[in-house]
């Protein structure tokens, strides 16, 4: 029942001075700060975070076609492809460096059900489709329409695992072969006893 997600606070969120928000929305919940490090990582660490695989890029070229597809906006005119293997590449290439613009905060957080909580509580990756009082619906305009006319990647902001399987080899590859401290709070009393 209880499960460890990954959350890593992006540059822009940094730049803009949001970290505590980020913590503050994730802490009044009731999940547990496990594990935080500021770093600034180089391109093959960010690149090692993402599977890359060639599903994978597929599979994000795909949510830049329904992003599109939903905006009414026609994504062959605006990217010169509608083929998910190309559009997927582009989001890759420019996660990379997008990563790259400052440095990151990853946090492990820990508590029930914490993956699905965490991904809730961010909202969407495309913060013009997230719903009300999600941190990217609270904080971001951004659009797959709007990234694309500036030659960058929807500025997200904030990741979180997508599953308790994508949290554990995240986990292990930022934060390897870590004891994390258990300790205990009084909302854990609340619920966990």
């Amino acid at each position: 029942m209880i499960e460890q997600t990954l959350i890593i606070i992006k540059p822009d969120a940094v730049k803009r001075g949001l970290i505590g928000k980020i913590i503050e929305t994730f802490e009044n919940v009731g999940l547990k700060l496990m594990a935080a490090k500021m770093l600034r990582p180089d391109k093959k660490v960010i690149k090692n975070h993402y599977p890359g695989t060639s599903g994978w890029i597929k599979e994000m070229g795909k949510k830049t076609l329904s992003s599109f597809k939903q905006s009414g906006v026609d994504i062959k005119e605006k990217m010169g492809t509608d083929d998910p293997v190309k559009l997927g590449q582009f989001v890759y290439d420019r996660l990379i460096k997008y990563w790259q613009e400052g440095p990151i905060i990853v946090m492990t957080w820990e508590g029930p059900d914490a993956v699905q909580i965490a991904r809730k509580l961010r909202g969407h990756t495309i913060p013009l489709l997230a719903q009300t009082r999600t941190l990217h619906s609270s904080y971001s305009f951004d659009s797959s329409t709007l990234s694309s006319s500036l030659d960058r990647v929807v500025k997200t902001f904030i990741h979180a695992s997508g599953s308790v399987e994508e949290a554990e080899r995240e986990i292990e590859y930022w934060f390897p072969k870590t004891e994390f401290k258990k300790y205990e709070r009084e909302v854990d009393s609340l619920y966990l006893k």
